[in-house]
């Protein structure tokens, strides 16, 4: 009996943690992955998803993934190179959209201003997918917008 609670308790562990790793999952896909992102989209975009920086006023910066979720998860399981933890760049460059704060710094007075670029990604990854973008690397393209 003792044994049959352990493993109920583990498969109930288990599936907590996906069910957490799954919810973060398709929070960073909201916040960083749309295919069909533009730069005259920021403004809207960033008023929608109600961003919030670290002091609880309007994200500074946010970026978005040009790109269909599969292409981004796949930075996980083989197309990213680990840089360190559970860090990994992408092997292949992706066109993104910046959005930059210009003005006001609580919702729903923010301002934004977008520029889009080619860059490889840098993203956190749990149990193979996508959780956090933590930054990307230059490769000198940018229309300057």
């Amino acid at each position: 009996m003792t044994l049959q609670k352990s493993f109920l308790f583990l498969v109930l562990l288990c599936a907590t943690v996906m069910a957490d790793v799954n919810q973060q999952y398709n929070h960073f896909l909201k916040q960083h992955v749309d295919g069909v992102m533009t730069t005259q989209k920021c403004e809207n975009q960033m008023r929608i998803l109600n961003l919030n920086g670290p002091d609880g006023k309007c994200k500074v910066k946010n970026t978005f993934i040009l790109a269909n979720p599969n292409q981004v998860k796949a930075i996980c399981t083989g197309g990213g190179t680990r840089t360190s933890g559970n860090l990994f760049q992408s092997n292949s460059p992706f066109s993104v959209v910046i959005c930059t704060r210009t003005g006001g710094d609580s919702h729903p007075n923010c301002t934004y201003k977008g520029s889009s670029a080619t860059k490889k990604v840098i993203i956190a990854c749990d149990k193979n997918l996508p959780v956090h973008y933590d930054g990307d690397v230059d490769i000198g393209t940018t229309d300057g917008k």
